[in-house]
């Protein structure tokens, strides 16, 4: 039985099917070039005949592949950004609680730096989270497509989140009016069984629960389209004056495409799905990628490597040239073979190979160069420093350390943005589980309330951008002790703030905040040190004036006995009565 909300869904469907048309062109030529073994996800009308990888890959797109570079540099480019955004040896985020006018206490970094632990020692790199494969499937459909998508629903049993990436050719997106990815609809297939198993056999219409009961047509499939989009309604329940929001302000649904009917309902806290992009113009809902970019040389590429081949088959195996008569076959020669009658009387050759002077070389020369403008395309080079230059000093490497820093920065800080939002939707599943209940380790400290958690992303890349800070700080502090050795003036030191100098180290680095101390202990060990250079004055200061007493009883003696004192009375002024 249709539905109107399940028509309305499939309306608005075909408006964004309508957007995305031109960019999946650009798709396909990128899966042609970049990914040929794998199914061809953007043709799937034309490829129902060929059922098998095999067939699609050698029929649809093998032919087209003369030069795997664009693949190797994609595969070598998603590889360096997880080892500079997310690597996996690191905790590549903090978590901070800091508003504009206020700055963290001791406690409150500690408390971030504890839950940041827990996100991820026990919910991401869980073996059952499959944080790592959808993530790294993320990263490569960001190289090659430009848009990719991670999806975060609440786990069971051990497993507190769990984590997919959906294919570009299944996602459809609508931007809101500042550009952020507000609705989500991602066209599927599921078998008739698998959908009873989802939603289950009493929500399925009637057709399709005749497939789940006919063993014989319950593996066929079924056309899904899931809709995730702002609820435009939400009701309200007021208890005095307080008003509490009874619907999830996202709205889910799964529609059976052929039924226009809806088989689950639901809603989300939180956008369930973290959107990424390479690079994205104003106005442009996909975006593009660097392989996109590369496309033009990836084509000339695979044109010239193609002739290439067939000038080096020429020359291995040149076309042979003889005179012929009727009823002659043309021969074919093997290596030590005999062949005669092929030679006349006077020694000549009666066929030969036809040479035309062709020149493989310059053709396989010529793709060279262009593959390696296609590695600069897509800053392999960046990630071969010490292959290419391995007698490099330690300078030089740093320089080109930040130039791959300000080179991958802007497209880095666009991959971040997503994490940021996936973040935000694992800690909305973990307060559903009670994070942050009476009785939580991670009950915040009372001084939190009212206030959100923030990411503070310490990765790789991070340190890359905050190297220069650091390494002018150690510039400005060496050039004060420099300056106070070589004139032996300490007063300029008092313009150096320790604190703030560790401070700024301390940013710049990945070091965890339980290294040092928090302010209240190093207030108190600060209070007592002055005490205790104030009681060693003091007694310093006593012990001087008992020598001086000490010192002073032999002189008086003296002077007694040589009767200086009776002198120095009588010089003194008599007072008059």
């Amino acid at each position: 039985m249709a539905d109107q909300t399940a028509r309305d869904l499939l309306a608005k469907h075909t408006e964004m099917e309508e957007d995305r048309r031109s960019a999946e062109a650009v798709w396909e030529i990128v899966a042609d070039f970049c990914d040929p073994d794998a199914p061809n996800q953007f043709r799937g009308h034309a490829e129902k005949e060929r059922t098998s990888q095999a067939e699609r890959g050698a029929v649809q797109r093998g032919p087209k592949v003369y030069d795997n570079t664009i693949n190797s540099a994609a595969n070598r480019l998603a590889a360096g950004l997880e080892s500079l955004i997310i690597p996996q040896s690191e905790k590549w985020h903090g978590l901070t609680t800091a508003q504009m006018n206020d700055e963290e206490t001791s406690e409150e970094l500690e408390w971030a730096e504890g839950l940041r632990d827990f996100i991820f020692q026990d919910v991401r790199y869980l073996a059952n989270s499959y944080f790592v494969p959808a993530t790294q499937s993320v990263l490569r459909n960001i190289v090659r497509y430009g848009p990719a998508y991670l999806y975060s629903e609440e786990g069971f049993g051990g497993t507190l989140v769990r984590y997919a990436s959906v294919p570009v050719a299944e996602a459809y997106i609508a931007r809101d009016r500042w550009g952020n990815v507000d609705t989500f609809h991602r066209k599927y297939t599921r078998t008739a069984r698998q959908c009873a198993q989802m939603f289950g056999y009493d929500k399925l219409p009637a057709k399709i629960r005749q497939l789940v009961d006919d063993p014989q047509k319950q593996m066929e499939k079924v056309s899904l389209l899931q809709c995730i989009k702002p609820r435009d309604e939400r009701r309200v329940y007021r208890s005095g004056d307080r008003y509490t929001y009874l619907d999830a302000p996202f709205a889910s649904y799964h529609v059976i495409e052929q039924e226009e009917s809806i088989a689950k309902e639901g809603g989300f806290e939180t956008f369930p799905v973290a959107c990424f992009n390479w690079r994205r113009y104003e106005g442009d809902t996909y975006g593009i990628s660097p392989t996109i970019d590369a496309l033009t040389t990836v084509r000339e590429t695979n044109a010239v490597r193609r002739d290439g081949l067939r000038l080096l088959q020429h020359a291995s195996n040149p076309a042979l040239a003889y005179r012929a008569r009727a009823g002659d076959v043309p021969p074919v020669l093997n290596p030590g073979e005999k062949y005669p009658g092929l030679m006349s009387e006077d020694g000549r050759l009666l066929i030969a190979p036809i040479t035309t002077g062709d020149r493989p070389d310059l053709a396989f020369n010529y793709a060279n160069e262009r593959a390696e403008e296609i590695r600069d395309m897509l800053f392999v080079n960046l990630f071969q420093i010490l292959i290419q230059n391995p007698q490099m000093t330690a300078t030089e490497a740093l320089i080109r350390q930040e130039e791959k820093g300000a080179l991958l920065g802007p497209s880095g800080s666009v991959i971040q943005s997503g994490f940021a939002a996936n973040l935000d939707r694992e800690l909305s599943i973990l307060e559903a589980k009670g994070l942050y209940d009476e009785g939580s380790r991670f009950l915040p400290p009372a001084s939190l309330a009212g206030k959100s958690v923030k990411p503070v992303f310490t990765s790789p890349l991070d340190v890359l951008r905050r190297a220069a800070e650091s390494r002018d700080a150690d510039l400005v502090v060496q050039a004060a002790l420099q300056y106070a050795a070589a004139s032996q003036d300490v007063s300029i030191l008092d313009r150096i703030d320790g604190d703030e100098y560790l401070k700024i180290k301390k940013e710049a680095s990945r070091a965890p905040q339980r290294l040092l101390r928090t302010d209240e202990e190093v207030e108190e060990m600060r209070a007592a040190r002055s005490k205790a250079q104030q009681s060693q004055q003091g007694m310093a200061a006593m012990q001087g004036m008992a020598k001086a007493a000490k010192d002073a009883v032999p002189a008086l003696q003296q002077a007694r006995d040589s009767g200086m004192l009776q002198q120095l009375s009588a010089m003194q002024p008599q007072v008059q009565p």
